[in-house]
Order: C-alpha cells, then structure tokens, then sequence
C-alpha cells in the first residue's frame, strides 16, 4: 500500500509533538478493544485514504458485515478486524477462519489481499501465524496478511499534522510548556490529590542515568524533558500552596500509582502512559492541560518520587 499522501507528514514535526503522539497512539491501541478499536482504525484509514477510496463497512439488519469491516479500492484490499479484551488463540483462529472463509462467496471479485488487523501489541502467537501462513498458501490468487501496532504507526505518520491531531488530540507545543501558568498545574493537581495515597517516600537526587536504568524509550525520554521544561513551576506552586501537606499528598497519590501499575507487571513505557492518564484522566484534553500533566510527571520523575533510583535499582 504505497499510495502517496499529498498531505503526508514531513520530517519538520516537532520532537514533543512527535513523541506525543507516539505515546498517544500506543494508549489508543492497548485501551480501544472491539468496537472502539475498529472504529479507530476506520477513522485512520480514512483519513489516509480519503475520497472513498476506503470504506468503512458496518453490519446491517440481518445480513451482517458479510465478513468484512473494511475495504480499501485502490489496493482491492479487504480488511478484517480483532480486538477482544484478551487474545485467545482458540477463538482467534475460530475467528480468522470464519470471516476468510465467510467473505469468498460475496467478496471474492473484489479484493486480492485479505488482512486481519489485531491488537496483539507484542505480535500473534505460533498457531495463529501458521494459519494465515496456510490461507495464504492455500489460495493463490488471495495474499493473507497480518496487520498490528507498528502496521498502524505507519499509516499514522503518513497523515499530516493536523489529521493526527483530530484522531489523537492535540500535542502541546513549545509554546503550550512556555505559558503555562499556575491555574493550568492547579487543575491537574487537584485532580491527583483526590487519589488514594500511601507512605511518603524518600526524596532523593534524581541520577543522570534514571532514564537508561528505568529502559524508558526515547519518545519517553523527549516527554520528560519537555516537561522539565515547567517542573521548577510545579515545585514553587506546591512549596507555595496554602496547605503545607498538599505536595505529599501529591507525592503519595503518584507514589502509590506507581507502585500498582509496577506490580501489574508493566513495562516502564507502559507505566508511564498510565500515569499520564491517571494525572489527566481518560479523555483527550486541551493542548496547555497536557503540558500541565507532563510537567507534574517530570517534576515527579527529576525528585525520584516515581520510577527507581539507581540507589533503589537491582543489577
């Protein structure tokens, strides 16, 4: 699928934007599943393919989707969708078998690639790949693919930036992180200090090296800096708020989030997207609201009060 975007996004888009997004797009991934996750996918490859070139197909009355979610003209392409809560391999290959076998009767004359778009984040088990690896041996004029996260993560920045922006929510810019004020920070800390809290921790010095011994990812990386760009903001608010056990209360709220999502299992990327989420909540916010966010995690993450010290760390 080559087809060229005349609005495709060039290489000039911002590093905070670009990092932004990235962790936008792998929260959009892991958190849609069913429903949510198909109409997210139809929604980006609209906007990729636009002019009707792809086309969204939805179950109708009786008759169902016959087998399809989606169709792309230009490729004669045919698309469908998996997303259930939990990856079973049982019902998965139940499912690719039915909807493959499902559309050839009604379908057959229009399309020569068949896809099956998953939210498998860390790739499909054995057994599913041998069977789309055998569908596709099996019919010669059929070619079987697969399509996951990093399948979608190109069709996205393919878009330009203001297409990214209406599926996704806008990035905050420089500019969002260069006036912001105490009224943006208040919002979101009042918002944290309504979550359940546990012991203070230690504050210790953040060391040089958090970064790499936590293994956060550059998009990770670029976030924290740019909200380090305000965290000296964040400190003199809660040193200036009238309440003297507002910042701990901050603190702990955070310190006891993390330490759930840590037990859970997470990866650090992983955990920090939720903790972007629990400061700003679930729905997509003005641009200025996630520089706020951002700057109360750095703040957090330059104090030690989230992720490990190297004090604290394992080798």
């Amino acid at each position: 699928m080559q087809e060229k975007s005349s609005n495709s996004i060039s290489s000039k888009m911002h590093e905070y934007s670009r990092a932004y997004y990235e962790k936008a797009l792998e929260c959009a991934f892991l958190r849609s599943k069913g429903n949510a996750f198909q109409d997210f996918f139809a929604d980006l490859l609209e906007k990729r393919y636009p002019g009707g070139n792809f086309i969204r197909v939805r179950p109708w009355g009786n008759v169902g989707d016959r087998k399809n979610d989606g169709y792309l003209k230009s490729e004669r392409t045919l698309f469908q969708v998996y997303a259930p809560n939990e990856m079973k391999v049982a019902d998965a290959l139940e499912k690719i078998k039915k909807d493959f076998h499902g559309a050839l009767p009604y379908w057959k004359e229009y399309f020569d690639v068949w896809v099956f778009v998953h939210n498998a984040r860390d790739g499909l088990s054995p057994n599913i790949t041998r069977e789309l690896l055998e569908l596709d041996r099996d019919h010669d004029d059929v070619s079987v693919k697969p399509w996951g996260y990093e399948d979608l993560r190109r069709v996205l920045f393919e878009l330009s930036e203001e297409n990214i922006a209406s599926l996704l929510g806008p990035a905050p810019s420089g500019k969002d992180f260069l006036s912001l004020g105490f009224e943006d920070l208040k919002s979101v800390l009042h918002f944290i200090k309504k979550q359940p809290v546990s012991p203070t921790p230690e504050i210790k010095q953040v060391p040089k090296d958090k970064i790499e011994i936590n293994r956060l990812s550059a998009d990770t990386e670029t976030l924290i800096r740019a909200g380090m760009r305000k965290s000296a903001s964040v400190e003199k608010f809660l040193k200036q708020y009238p309440d003297p056990e507002y910042g701990d209360q901050i603190v702990q709220a955070f310190n006891t989030q993390y330490e759930q999502l840590k037990n859970q299992g997470l990866e650090p990327d992983d955990i920090f997207l939720e903790l972007q989420i629990f400061a700003g909540g679930e729905q997509t916010k003005e641009p200025k609201h996630q520089a706020a966010v951002l700057s109360v995690l750095a703040y957090l993450f330059e104090q030690c009060d989230i992720f490990e010290s190297v004090r604290g760390h394992n080798t």
